[in-house]
């Protein structure tokens, strides 16, 4: 069996039938985009697990009967990278809603946020688990960029999008300029295409945490 799990910045993603939301964090990540330290736990885990018995479904739902066993499963079974700062647990695709703060080192947190998420599962799709480390929240919200338009859109902001050797007015706030300067990684990254981006910055670096196609947000 394949490794059931893929790191952030491996490029694996596209190799596995996981969500665009894993796959183009994936290939932001490899591309040295400011992704925070993440990975996607496949549905072949859930699968795995629950074969051998380290999770058990219980009227429509699943639990571990033993923690520990699932955490040993996960760090020492597969070599799931240790993960020391809380996380957050949500899904590779559209739902369902995301678990945040997390402390992947103790087993009961683990375990309980896992198998919430698989619970929550539609039962006729993968159980996809994308973990990425929580980030200090700062400023943050969404921007969009596209291949057509000169400006980029950072509400309540419309500003010229970066050339390749351009730098941000020194006029704007930080966090600004640092967007700027991402949303300018993404196009390089990316290529052609309008892209909504979420991100967040905590102070020192603006980082990407999900990129999707412009065209497919409702009301944009």
């Amino acid at each position: 069996m394949k490794t059931p799990f893929v790191w952030l910045g491996s490029g694996r993603a596209k190799k596995w039938h996981v969500d665009d939301k894993a796959r183009l964090l994936d290939q932001a990540a490899k591309a040295g985009l400011p992704v925070p330290p993440g990975a996607v736990l496949l549905d072949e885990f859930f699968q795995l697990v629950l074969a051998e018995g380290v999770i058990a479904a219980e009227n429509g739902r699943y639990h571990a009967p033993d923690p520990q066993w699932l955490a040993e499963t996960l760090f020492d079974g597969i070599r799931f990278p240790q993960m020391d700062k809380p996380v957050v647990v949500r899904a590779a695709d559209a739902s369902p809603s995301p678990q945040p703060g997390v402390d992947f080192t103790d087993p009961n947190q683990l375990s309980q946020s896992l198998c919430e998420f698989w619970s929550s599962a539609p039962d006729n799709g993968r159980r996809d688990a994308l973990i990425m480390e929580m980030v200090t929240r700062g400023e943050a919200g969404t921007a969009v960029t596209r291949h057509n338009d000169k400006t980029d859109h950072i509400p309540p902001l419309t500003l010229p999008q970066l050339r390749a050797w351009q730098r941000p007015s020194p006029k704007l706030p930080a966090h600004i300029r640092r967007l700027q300067q991402l949303l300018r990684g993404v196009r390089r990254t990316f290529g052609k295409g309008d892209w909504a981006i979420d991100w967040v910055d905590d102070g020192r670096i603006c980082w990407l945490l999900q990129i999707r196609d412009w065209q497919l947000e409702p009301g944009d």
